[in-house]
């Protein structure tokens, strides 16, 4: 018997399975990090593929059968491409994306971590650095990986690009290789 569920969550990555089918994988604020099948969802037709663009903020109603979980409406609460953005507002919610998406194991809830990630995705919208950034650190220690004394001194003296050079060095050391998405910032 389908159980069924809605919830908000937020868009963090997304692969093609057939040729109008997605797998999703959604950042929700009781279930943690879900992945999901989206059938149809890039047919001409369906309603779905624009809720399901990467750093959306959406409610979807999911439904699991047989030990997977099936995606069947998505609406959008916030579009993160809504307004124009500059490349390097991009460049950030794709590193942050594909951040989230190395650190955070499937199923795996941890309190608070879906609100900083919507922080985060905001601070990116708004062009907010030192929001990102503090909402980037504080995401790392609910984690549990804490941060080097070199980033939160940068943070504090406002030195920006230093603190998330580092910090973005950290990460990768942590999921032990490069992150691809992020090009600007070395």
């Amino acid at each position: 018997m389908p159980s069924y569920t809605s919830t908000a969550a937020l868009v963090i990555n997304k692969k093609t399975l057939k040729e109008n089918d997605l797998l999703v994988t959604l950042l929700t604020p009781g279930l943690g990090k879900i992945i999901t099948k989206a059938v149809g969802a890039k047919n001409i037709k369906s309603s779905r593929l624009g809720s399901l663009q990467l750093g959306n903020i959406i409610k979807v109603h999911l439904y699991e059968k047989n030990g997977q979980t099936w995606l069947s409406e998505a609406q959008t609460i916030s579009s993160f491409l809504h307004h124009q953005k500059s490349l390097t507002q991009h460049n950030l919610l794709f590193y942050f994306l594909e951040f989230i998406n190395q650190l955070v194991a499937e199923n795996q809830h941890t309190e608070g971590l879906y609100d900083i990630a919507v922080n985060i995705v905001q601070a990116i919208n708004d062009n907010n650095v030192k929001k990102y950034i503090g909402n980037e650190i504080e995401l790392t220690k609910i984690l549990g990986f804490g941060i080097p004394a070199d980033i939160l001194q940068f943070y504090k003296k406002g030195d920006y690009k230093s603190c998330q050079r580092y910090l973005k060095s950290f990460l990768e050391s942590i999921i032990e290789k490069k992150l691809e998405s992020n090009k600007l910032f070395r």
